[in-house]
């Protein structure tokens, strides 16, 4: 059974720039066999001026694009400079069969992960050290088989769909925030958000995936 695994680092990454926000949820990292990273995310908060003034001087940060907005967060593109490269640890989790979960953070970067066993886990944290970026362990727990329907749906997926559906959060404009729907489900934003992405993502594999022509 695999580990999953809390744990917080120092990253330079997107730091000096992460002090005008709330906090930022990384929804993805690509890293082509080429050329520099770019990395996905929303940036919470309402100081957003400030904050892209603060991509413009961070040193990680090569170039950005605004990829989404709403009232309260921004989608956000961010091509890494060779600094910013110099201190990504994503290569060393795909080395390691390690898979990032939840990335989120202010000045530090909160990551929960799948991890194959203690062993790579070591092996990903000496790696760390090695880049000089601290690593902190806060939680290890071996990951429970997860119930599902028939659409693929965890039960907590399924709540926080419901929930998030009730309160209007899907309607055009929104009825709702995420953070008002995540304080009814008593978790953090976080939480909920990874929830519900994952969910629609089953949705979709379970429904329209399945109707595709295999030709």
């Amino acid at each position: 059974m695999t580990l999953i695994v809390e744990f917080v680092l120092g990253s330079p990454i997107l730091r000096e720039a992460s002090k005008e926000i709330e906090r930022r949820t990384i929804e993805d990292i690509t890293q082509p066999a080429t050329g520099p990273a770019k990395v996905i995310f929303w940036a919470y908060g309402d100081a957003f001026e400030a904050f892209e003034s603060g991509l413009d001087a961070d040193e990680t940060v090569d170039e950005y694009s605004l990829i989404d907005k709403t009232a309260d967060r921004r989608l956000y593109r961010v091509t890494l400079s060779d600094r910013g490269m110099e201190c990504l640890t994503y290569p060393l989790a795909v080395e390691h069969d390690i898979t990032f979960l939840d990335v989120t953070g202010f000045e530090e970067t909160e990551i929960r992960a799948r991890v194959p066993s203690r062993e790579a886990l070591a092996a990903y944290r000496d790696g760390c050290r090695e880049k000089e970026i601290p690593f902190r362990l806060q939680r290890i727990y071996q990951e429970e088989p997860v119930d599902s329907d028939r659409y693929g749906l965890s039960d907590r997926q399924r709540t926080a769909l419901l929930a998030a559906l009730e309160a209007g959060y899907f309607a055009v404009p929104r009825d709702t925030t995420l953070s008002a729907v995540a304080s009814k489900l008593d978790i953090s934003d976080q939480a909920l958000s990874a929830r519900i992405r994952r969910g629609q993502a089953n949705l979709l594999r379970n429904t329209i995936a399945l109707d595709r022509d295999p030709t």
